[in-house]
C-alpha cells in the first residue's frame, strides 16, 4: 500500500503500478515556442498532456517523532497517523475525534493526518530545554517580530529568534517530558521542562517566547507527517506553535485524478486539432514514462512529433525509453543548477543526475535538445552559476543548444520574492554568449529584443517573435540566412500552422 516520493506510484499486491496510467488532467493546444522550444519545427501546433505527480517536493512535514499537543497529552506524528480511518488515498487518514492545542490557546479538531516519503534536506531547530524540532525546510513556525506573532518558514530562522510556546501546552496534565523518557530511555530527560533549563525571554497573556540556540541540518530518507487542524490551521510541536498542514499541497495536488483515457484516444485528439506533435508537459513526464511511452509509440507511427519538457532529474532507464518515441526535449534549470539554491528551494542534494540525463540524452544522436534557466531573484540569480551552466553546455551539447533565461514571478510557495528584473536576464544572456553559446534567449518578457533568433554569421535577426508567435521569417528554404548565406541550426521549416490560433484549451478535469 506504500505510495512513492511522486505520489503517483505505489505497491498492489506486490507489484509496483502506475497509478495515473490512462489519465490525462489537461489537455491544451500551445504554441511549441511556449514550451519553449525554438529551433524545432518552429510555428508547430502542440497538444500539451500532463498528469498529477512530480518528483520534485516542497514539504510542509514534520519526522515521525515529533510531539503534538493534543487533548489526549503529548502523541508522536506517527501514531495520530496511523490511528486515522484509511481512506483511497493511502497517503491520507481521518480523523476527527481527537484535537489538537492551536497557537490561539484553544483545542480545535484534528480532521486529516498526513504521511508520505521524503528525501532531503530536514532542518533541525534547537531551543534550550526542549527536544529538538526536525522539520522540512517549508514548514512555518510562529516567532514574535516588531509586526507581532507571524508565521516563518523554518528555513528563514536564526540563533535568537523568538519561538512561541502556547501557554496552555506548559500547563498541560501529561508532560512532555513523560512522553520523551518513555520513548528513548534517556533518563536526562526528566529535566526536560525544569524551570532552569527552559529560558524564557518573554511572555505574555498568551505565549512564552524562547529563543533558537542552533539550526542545523541532516539529509534525511523516509515517512513525514503532518495533519490539518480545523479553524485554526495551527498546533503544538515538541511544544512550538506551528502552522497547520497546507492541503492543497499535500492532498490535492497528490491526488490520483484526471480524464480517463487511452493511449489511441490521445492521438486521435492530437489529430483532430489540427496539431504537429504531443508535449508531455505542466509536470515531470518521466515518472509517467510508461504511459508517456505507449502514447508517443502511437503517435510516431501516425507521423506526430513528441516532446518532453523536462527537469532532467532522471534514471538511465528512463533515459532509455526515450529513443524510441522522443524527437526533443527542453530540460529546465533552476537557479542555474547552483547547489545551494536545489537544495533549499527544490530538495534535491545536487544538478549532477540533470547534468547525466543530459549527456545520456545527448549520446542517442535522436533527440533534440534545448535549455531552459529560471532565473530567481535574490537567491537563483548568480552570473556565476549562469557561467557555468553555460560553459557546461557550450562543453557538452555544442555552441548551437539553444538556451533560454527565464524570467521568475512570484506564485505558489515563492510569493516573497520579486519579478527577476529584465536587466539581471540581459547579464545572463550576456554571459551565455562570451561562453561561447550562439542562440541564447529571454523567456518570458514579451516584446524583448532577445526572444528573437538572430544569425551567428552576420548578427541580423533571422527569426523576429512576439511572446510565442512568430511575426518575421528571414531565412531560405535552406535554413540559410538571406542577409548572408549563414546556415543556422534549426531543425525543420516554419510551420503552416505559424499564423493559426495555437492556444486554446481542450480537456480540463474538474
Amino acid at each position: 500500500g506504500q505510495v512513492g516520493l511522486c505520489g503517483i506510484r505505489g505497491v498492489h499486491e506486490g507489484k509496483l503500478w502506475l497509478y495515473v496510467y490512462g489519465r490525462v488532467i489537461t489537455g491544451h493546444v500551445d504554441p511549441i515556442e511556449k514550451k519553449p522550444v525554438s529551433h524545432y519545427r518552429p510555428g508547430s501546433k502542440i497538444f500539451s498532456i500532463a498528469t498529477t505527480g512530480c518528483n520534485w517536493l516542497c514539504r510542509y512535514c514534520f519526522l515521525p517523532e515529533t510531539l503534538v499537543a493534543t487533548q489526549r497529552g503529548h502523541e508522536s506524528i506517527q501514531s495520530l497517523f496511523e490511528e486515522g480511518q484509511r481512506t483511497a488515498n493511502p497517503e491520507v487518514r481521518l480523523l476527527g475525534w481527537n484535537a489538537a492545542l492551536t497557537h490561539r490557546n484553544r483545542w480545535r479538531t484534528i480532521g486529516k493526518a498526513f504521511e508520505h516519503l521524503y528525501a532531503g534536506r530536514v532542518l533541525e531547530v534547537h531551543v534550550k530545554g526542549l527536544p529538538v524540532l526536525r522539520c522540512t525546510p517549508d514548514h512555518r513556525l510562529f516567532i514574535q517580530s516588531s509586526r507581532g506573532l507571524e508565521e516563518v518558514r523554518a528555513d528563514q530562522l536564526g540563533p535568537n529568534d523568538f519561538v512561541a510556546i502556547p501557554r496552555s501546552a506548559m500547563t498541560m496534565q501529561q508532560p512532555l517530558l513523560e512522553h520523551v523518557t518513555a520513548s528513548s530511555g534517556d533518563t536526562g530527560n526528566l529535566a526536560i521542562l525544569a524551570s532552569d533549563s527552559l529560558e524564557i525571554a518573554q511572555e505574555s497573556a498568551e505565549y512564552f517566547l524562547v529563543p533558537i540556540e542552533e539550526i542545523s541540518e541532516e539529509t534525511y530518507i523516509g515517512p513525514v507527517y503532518n495533519i490539518e487542524v480545523e479553524e485554526d490551521h495551527s498546533y503544538t510541536a515538541n511544544l512550538l506553535a506551528v502552522s497547520n498542514c497546507q492541503n492543497a499541497d499535500i492532498s490535492q495536488r497528490r491526488k490520483v485524478e484526471g480524464i480517463e483515457v487511452e493511449p489511441q484516444d490521445v492521438v486521435r485528439m492530437t489529430l483532430e486539432q489540427g496539431c504537429q506533435g504531443l508535449a508531455y508537459t505542466y509536470n515531470q513526464p518521466t515518472i509517467f514514462i510508461e504511459f508517456a511511452r505507449d502514447i508517443g509509440m502511437r503517435a510516431r507511427k501516425a507521423g506526430l512529433i513528441n516532446i518532453f519538457v523536462s527537469n532532467g532529474y532522471d534514471t538511465p532507464e528512463t533515459v532509455a525509453e526515450m529513443p524510441k518515441f522522443l524527437d526533443c526535449v527542453t530540460v529546465d534549470f533552476k537557479g542555474s543548477g547552483e547547489t545551494n539554491f536545489v537544495r533549499k528551494y527544490i530538495n534535491i542534494p545536487n544538478a549532477e543526475p540533470i547534468f547525466q540525463t543530459l549527456l545520456d540524452t545527448r549520446d542517442t544522436k535522436k533527440i533534440h535538445i534545448e535549455i531552459t534557466d529560471l532565473i530567481v531573484p535574490q537567491v537563483g540569480d548568480d552570473l556565476g552559476a549562469a557561467r557555468k551552466l553555460s560553459k557546461w553546455v557550450y562543453d557538452n551539447l555544442g555552441p548551437d543548444t539553444p538556451i533560454h533565461f527565464l524570467r521568475f514571478h512570484p506564485d505558489y510557495k515563492m510569493m516573497e520574492f520579486p519579478w527577476t528584473p529584465v536587466e539581471t536576464l540581459e547579464k545572463h544572456c550576456a554571459v551565455a554568449k562570451e561562453e561561447g553559446l550562439k542562440y541564447v534567449y529571454i523567456g518570458n518578457v514579451s516584446g524583448h529584443p532577445l526572444e528573437n533568433t538572430y544569425c551567428p554569421g552576420c548578427g541580423a535577426v533571422a527569426i523576429k517573435r512576439y511572446g510565442f508567435d512568430i511575426t518575421g521569417w528571414y531565412l531560405d528554404k535552406d535554413n540559410k540566412c538571406k542577409k548572408c548565406g549563414y546556415k543556422l541550426a534549426i531543425f525543420g521549416r516554419l510551420e503552416r500552422t505559424a499564423k493559426e490560433n495555437r492556444f486554446y484549451s481542450v480537456l480540463y478535469h474538474r
